[in-house]
């Protein structure tokens, strides 16, 4: 019988992919950037067999890209590829939130309500790195309270692809300050719509938050 409370040990070959793909979400390594097998390998002291492992993990999951000549290059997504992404996000964002509408707490309402005031003040910076990164927390909030894990754990994996290669919401929203004003307003009524536990007009709210003219 199995024990359930027993987690296996992680690897070094985890620890160097959960690394790298850090590196690349945190902007650490760019897109079109040469990862070094050799040089991995010595920052872990390892041989380069897990770095290997690790690259084709990396591969299979489109942060790399392993070219003909044996080069690992991180990986640069299109604006086509990212709006992909996007209406993937919008479909899942939309089905998570009215479900976990179903069972949200009043304690997940007030975290909501920080994380909303949070938002507010960085909106008011426009302090617009920072302002996405808690945007994505508030969607993560309604995200798990969905409780359905591979949902949940999907979104994660598809928002952080997108914070990684999608500076195409980053410069729309500072070369267009109406598509910051439109998201944070969207904000504002997300919080209200949660809090009212209005599933019909989160559903409008998140439909329309996905669906603006740089996602389209």
């Amino acid at each position: 019988m199995k024990n359930k409370s027993i987690k296996p040990p992680i690897t070094i070959s985890e620890t160097i992919f959960q690394f790298i793909k850090k590196s690349i979400i945190n902007g650490e390594f760019k897109p079109n950037q040469r990862l070094q097998e050799k040089e991995i390998a010595e920052i872990f002291s390892v041989s380069t067999t897990p770095v290997r492992e690790a690259f084709q993990r990396l591969s299979a999951e489109k942060y790399v890209i392993l070219n003909a000549r044996k080069e690992v290059i991180v990986a640069e997504l299109s604006t086509k590829q990212i709006k992909e992404l996007y209406e993937i996000i919008r479909v899942l964002d939309v089905f998570s939130a009215k479900k976990a509408l179903e069972k949200i707490t009043d304690k997940d309402i007030s975290e909501l309500k920080k994380k909303t005031d949070k938002l507010s003040e960085l909106y008011k910076k426009k302090n617009i790195q920072a302002y996405i990164k808690k945007s994505t927390q508030i969607h993560e909030i309604l995200w798990k309270r969905c409780g359905n894990e591979l949902i949940y754990r999907t979104l994660v994996d598809l928002q952080e692809k997108a914070i990684a290669f999608g500076d195409i919401v980053t410069s729309d929203f500072l070369s267009i300050p109406l598509y910051f004003e439109r998201s944070y307003k969207d904000h504002i009524e997300l919080m209200a719509a949660a809090e009212n536990r209005d599933a019909a007009e989160v559903e409008k709210i998140l439909l329309s938050h996905w669906g603006k003219d740089y996602y389209n």
